[in-house]
């Protein structure tokens, strides 16, 4: 599957990040040279989509992953996602500044 529809996989993918209520979480979609810092990011090339998380310098923190099915990676994607809530609401919990603001940690009552 070497031409994909970005479009319709953004919007897909969109959707999916509204549905869970994750908009406030930084994250990219298809620009493997995006320098966001803590965003999650998720992009097709070689193939595969692939998903990293980046740093406040925007280097990858541990691996990038590779999915040859989209929804495979979707999925993927949509946990990076809820870990990334949980780790920050384990930060403030435990006394430690967060990542970042977001109305999904900012919160600790949950």
């Amino acid at each position: 599957m070497e031409e994909i529809n970005r479009h319709k996989l953004m919007n897909d993918l969109e959707n999916t990040i509204r549905q869970y209520g994750y908009e406030s979480l930084y994250y990219v979609l298809f620009n493997e040279h995006s320098s966001q810092p803590w965003a999650i990011h998720f992009y097709y090339q070689d193939g595969y989509f692939k998903i990293n998380s980046r740093d406040d310098r925007s280097y990858i923190i541990g691996k990038t992953w590779e999915f040859a099915n989209f929804e495979e990676a979707k999925f993927f994607f949509i946990k990076k996602m809820t870990d990334f809530i949980r780790l920050n609401r384990l930060e403030i919990k435990t006394g430690h500044e967060p990542y970042y603001s977001s109305p999904l940690w900012d919160k600790t009552d949950n």
